[in-house]
Order: C-alpha cells, then structure tokens, then sequence
C-alpha cells in the first residue's frame, strides 16, 4: 500500500484530501497530527488564508510536543498546504492542483521521519558508542578526529558536513561492532533520504558552527583521555545542543531569516565564480 499523509488535487475547490497514515507508521506522532490537521482543512475547520493557532495551542490540543507540531507544520508547507509567513505565522495555502503521489512519489521515503525524532535516536545511540569507543581509541583514531575538527572549520559547508559525518563516523568504526557502526550509518543516511529531516536541516544549514566545533573539541578530549562517562556526556550534550539549535532555528522567524542569508550567500558564491 502506498503510504501518503495527504495529497491535493483541483477538485471540490481544491480542498485538501486527507488520509490517515497506515497502521505500521502509527507511532508517527507528526504524521498523525499532519493527517488530522490535512483532514480539519478538508472538512471546512480551515479555510484558505485562515490563519492556524499557534505552535504551543496546538501541542496542547494534540496532547504533544513542539518539536512534534514543527514536523508536521514543515510536513504540510512541503506539499503545499500551509504557508509560512515572515512576521506572522502559519496560514493555509491557497488550492493548487497537484499531481496525485504515486509508488516512485511516495511511500516510506517520501517524508519518512522527522529531523527531532531522528536527533532523539542519535543522543540514545551515539552517547553510547562514544562511551564505548573511548575506551579502545587508539593515537591514530584521534588524530583522524583532530583532522576531522580542523576541515569542519572551513567555509565551504559542504566539505564542513562531510568532515562531521566522518568524525562520527569513525567514533562509530572505533568500537569495531558491526551493529552500532551500521545503525550510526544509517542515522545519519536518514539525514538527506528523508525529505522532512532533510528539509529540516537545510533550513538550519552553516549557522551554530562555533558551537558545534566547541562541542566536537568536548568529545574528542573525552576520547583522548579514555573517559567513557565523559565522553558518553559530551556527545549527549553536543546532540541534545543540536536539537535545541534545530528548535529555535525552524521557529517562524528565523526560518525566514535564514532563507535570505541562504538566498544571499548563494548570490555571493554566483558573484564570486564570475568575477
């Protein structure tokens, strides 16, 4: 069964066509609130250019977290639902005719999960493979990671994600357990083969990296003293960071900021490779 939160289509004005999603993604708590929201505006409980309650009303309605309504906010202006705006909040978006997800549109790919819950799954994991490749680590190993610290420094972002992809990445290969290395890799696969996750963090792109870069420096003199308690705390801090960050950059506001400093620096970058 192809597996969809909702769709739009030009019939009945346009109105939303809601789904409930199936049963094995139940757990899903942003897909569930995406579906009833899709649904709300379906029935007539919205109408285009009506604005919705705010963020922390609507966690207290579903009974769930702001991370949790932020996901599926973002899930909706996705396909087009809802619309944010700059300095006034979420409204629903005016009908458009959208072509209906098909088996190579949708399914478990298609939004697949959402950038707050796949940080929770990190601190859970990562803390732990910390703590056990602290006690293993080699002279080699830490200074692969040095390196890795230094590249996350550039400019170029990039080069900047790969080189924090890699620092975790060898934290993982360290433990030399298959199951952690393969979990911690597809973790951070998630990151860009989810659409709502991905879209989540390139909202976030290139900002907090002072911080980011003191909290890998944390982790890695934890590993170079063979702390696993330490280093199992620094990574925890360094992720739950990281989901704060997430946080306070998809808030209405700052999402929009940081569209236009993406919209700038990628005019500059256009700029720079004319000249």
């Amino acid at each position: 069964m192809v597996q969809r939160i909702f769709s739009t289509s030009n019939d009945a004005a346009g109105q939303v066509k809601g789904e409930m999603i199936n049963s094995s993604n139940s757990s899903r708590l942003y897909r569930r609130v995406a579906d009833e929201l899709a649904n709300a505006i379906r029935a007539g409980n919205y109408l285009p250019g009506e604005k919705f309650p705010g963020e922390r009303e609507l966690a207290e309605k579903f009974g769930v977290s702001r991370p949790t309504i932020r996901e599926a906010m973002i899930a909706l202006e996705i396909y087009g639902v809802v619309e944010i705006r700059h300095g006034s909040g979420i409204y629903v978006a005016q009908p458009q005719a959208q072509p209906e997800p098909t088996e190579s549109t949708s399914g478990p790919q298609d939004l697949n999960v959402g950038a707050f819950e796949l940080i929770e799954a990190r601190i859970i994991i990562e803390s732990g493979t910390a703590a056990v490749a602290a006690a293993v680590i080699t002279p080699e190993d830490i200074a692969y990671l040095e390196d890795c610290v230094k590249r996350m420094a550039v400019e170029d972002e990039d080069e900047a994600e790969e080189a924090d992809y890699q620092f975790h990445a060898r934290i993982a290969a360290v433990t030399n357990n298959g199951p952690l290395i393969d979990v911690v890799e597809s973790l951070w696969q998630l990151r860009t083969s989810s659409l709502l996750a991905s879209n989540i963090m390139q909202q976030a792109r290139g900002g907090g990296i002072p911080a980011r870069l003191a909290e890998h420096g944390d982790i890695l003199d934890a590993l170079s003293r063979n702390d696993p308690i330490g280093a199992k705390a620094a990574m925890q801090k360094h992720l739950e960071n990281v989901r704060q960050y997430l946080l306070d950059a998809t808030e209405i506001e700052e999402m929009e900021s940081l569209r236009n400093r993406q919209i700038a620096a990628r005019a500059a970058m256009t700029v720079r490779s004319v000249y």
